[in-house]
């Protein structure tokens, strides 16, 4: 069939195969390259929590072929530190709820220590309000652009408070910020 064409028609076939294979060959190195990516701002994705660090600290491995490992901050809230009071009950009481467990993460930006800061969620439950609810986390309302959410977790926080549990059975608990500032 090819050989009764002439030149002209081949080489633009040919041509044309090559164009052709130059866009699926560029899909293909696309499509490779977003499977091994690490964590982008903005993306969710699933996880394998494999460490806690401390209470709003943890590091996971992403389900990828590359199992990209990250650490990653927990967004909105502030945990206490390791060594302030009630600091290794939150590391305690988030690794119940995540250790070794698969999550999904919302990446929401990039700290200034190159840390991912994320939403956790597990089993579509927010694990970041979860702990503002346990008393485990303070809310961290600075970082909280939209309005209504600020409302949603300040309320979650004061009943925390209000019913003492976690971090406000302390008489005077010590924000981590101030903590971090009085100890350096």
């Amino acid at each position: 069939m090819l050989a009764n064409l002439s030149p002209v028609w081949l080489i633009i076939l040919g041509m044309l195969l090559c164009i052709v294979l130059f866009f699926i060959f560029r899909k293909i190195t696309q499509f490779f390259t977003q499977l091994l990516r690490p964590f982008k701002k903005g993306k969710s994705y699933y996880c394998r929590v494999t460490a806690i660090s401390d209470g709003d600290t943890l590091t996971c491995h992403r389900l990828n072929l590359r199992r990209s490992e990250t650490k990653l901050r927990f967004a909105y809230v502030d945990a206490p530190e390791s060594n302030q009071e009630y600091g290794k009950e939150s590391a305690r009481l988030i690794k119940s709820m995540v250790h070794q467990k698969w999550v999904r993460i919302k990446i929401t930006d990039v700290d200034r220590y190159g840390r991912c800061v994320g939403v956790i969620y597990r089993y579509r439950k927010s694990m970041n309000e979860e702990m503002v609810r346990r008393g485990a986390a303070w809310v961290y309302e600075e970082y909280i652009k939209d309005k209504k959410h600020l409302q949603y977790m300040m309320s979650l926080q004061d009943k925390a408070k209000k019913q003492k549990k976690g971090l406000w059975k302390s008489s005077r608990p010590v924000r981590p910020s101030v903590y971090r500032k009085q100890n350096k």
